[in-house]
């Protein structure tokens, strides 16, 4: 009988925790990473897998995604297929509910193991812009009973005050629930000052700095000195933040407009203004009649970048409530935070996310394979910044490595052609050669929603944030 499920032969194995970076055979059983040596029997597997010439790495986490909430032009759930394609194994929401998060798990998961945090709407998913202490600790607790791992705060579209946002971060934190920001209050925009507000918003906490490089675009200093002072901010006090940055080009925002035509959305506005554009549905109009601004909508079961008449014609049709994107992120900025270490040679910027999912810059493997062939990272550290800091910072310990015991999830590398050919979880493909196979997949919730994914019918791991990045040390 053989002794296991499956053998991945002859890759090039990149696992940072354990310190390997060679040819290996990688045999696996019942889901688990069984042995890790330079050659195993063949004739003990019941299948084996030829994977020589390809780089194997600990399947990669994406600890920024957007799969679950609502949109006017597509379906968010696209983004778990979209997400398999690009080599993805786990992802952590930064934008819906509980509840959207499991239905799209349901009707069009791709066998991902996928957790989410509670997005903070005023009107929608929470009643005002002001709770009182009493409502953020009521809203804290029943989110992570629904199944959230924590809370999300979108100051560039729903800012809060910064004594709100403080309240929040420290009601998290009291709770041992994540808790994720994208920058800015109702003092500060989505730009540097609202990196810059961060350590007074924080205190003593803890607190998941979304997407720094989004706050360095070059709307108060150069681009360059941004990134300079938002990683002295960072490295100050290095044990209060976890962190991630992006890569692609294009952002997402929505191009919403009050009845007097203003834009409402911080980003947007920042967007605009970059490029010396009005704040107004006309200069939206004008920026994309000059190809600087594009709709994202859904096209053949994806999601995709429109521009020129189609745009204007679907901006004008939902009545400027339409999502948008602009090519602001700045290569020099996203190279310049991903590879910065402080004094102990450790990242500043802790993971490499895409800030995608459902959006179309899923490019995490393609852009940090990117940085390996220019040397402005190795293979090892391309690795520890897509999987295995990531899992530190979600508490996932048997992730993010390939150590006996260890989740057999795996990304499978073509390094000549910088791109995932397969992802597998659990010992199982659920992607090959950009086909995706698995359907489902796993949640993750803390024990507080243990209730919930029981119900769902979903296969589920509950997660104990205490011992996560975030948390491990904090006595606050």
């Amino acid at each position: 009988m053989p002794e296991y499920d499956v053998i991945l032969a002859g890759g090039h194995v990149l696992d940072p925790r354990n310190r390997l970076d060679g040819r290996m055979d990688l045999a696996i059983s019942g889901g688990k990473v069984e042995r890790v040596e330079p050659e195993i029997d063949h004739d003990l597997a019941s299948e084996v897998v030829d994977v020589s010439g390809k780089w194997l790495m600990p399947g990669m986490i994406d600890t920024h995604v957007h799969v679950a909430g609502s949109h006017s032009t597509w379906d968010p759930a696209l983004g778990y297929r979209m997400l398999a394609a690009a080599g993805t194994t786990t992802a952590i929401d930064f934008g819906g509910t509980p509840e959207t998060l499991i239905d799209g798990m349901q009707r069009m998961g791709s066998g991902m193991n996928v957790g989410g945090l509670y997005v903070m709407v005023p009107g929608q998913t929470i009643p005002r812009d002001d709770p009182p202490p009493a409502e953020v600790r009521r809203i804290v607790s029943e989110a992570v009973s629904r199944g959230a791992l924590g809370i999300k705060m979108i100051g560039g579209y729903y800012p809060f005050t910064p004594e709100v946002t403080a309240t929040i971060i420290a009601e998290c934190n009291r709770q041992r629930a994540y808790i994720g920001f994208h920058l800015g209050t109702k003092e500060s925009g989505s730009r540097l000052d609202g990196l810059r507000e961060v350590p007074a918003l924080v205190g003593n906490g803890r607190l998941h700095v979304a997407h720094v490089n989004a706050y360095c675009r070059g709307s108060i200093k150069r681009p360059v000195e941004e990134c300079e002072e938002a990683i002295q901010i960072l490295t100050a006090r290095r044990e209060h933040y976890v962190s991630e940055v992006h890569q692609a080009v294009p952002n997402g925002t929505s191009g919403r407009c009050d009845l007097h035509g203003n834009v409402e959305a911080d980003v947007a506005r920042n967007c605009l203004k970059l490029r010396n554009y009005p704040t107004t549905a006309d200069g939206i109009r004008q920026a994309i009649k000059d190809g600087y601004a594009s709709v994202i909508r859904e096209k053949d079961h994806a999601v995709v970048y429109v521009g020129g008449r189609e745009a204007l014609a679907m901006f004008d049709e939902l009545e400027t409530d339409c999502p948008l994107s602009f090519p602001v992120n700045l290569p020099a900025t996203a190279f310049h935070l991903t590879t910065a270490k402080d004094r102990t040679g450790e990242f500043v910027v802790d993971a490499i996310a895409t800030d995608g999912g459902s959006h179309p810059r899923n490019i995490a493997i393609e852009s940090t394979m990117a940085l390996v062939k220019f040397g402005a990272l190795s293979p090892l550290e391309m690795a520890t910044k897509l999987s295995w800091n990531p899992a530190r910072m979600f508490a996932l310990p048997s992730k993010g490595h390939l150590g006996v015991g260890a989740d057999a999830d795996v990304t499978v590398i073509d390094p000549a052609a910088g791109k995932a050919t397969m992802a597998i979880v659990d010992g199982k493909p659920i992607m090959r050669d950009g086909r995706v196979l698995g359907s489902g997949g796993r949640l993750l919730v803390t024990e507080a929603g243990r209730k919930v994914a029981e119900a769902s019918g979903l296969p589920f791991q509950v997660l104990d944030l205490t011992s996560s990045k975030l948390y491990a040390g904090y006595g606050g």
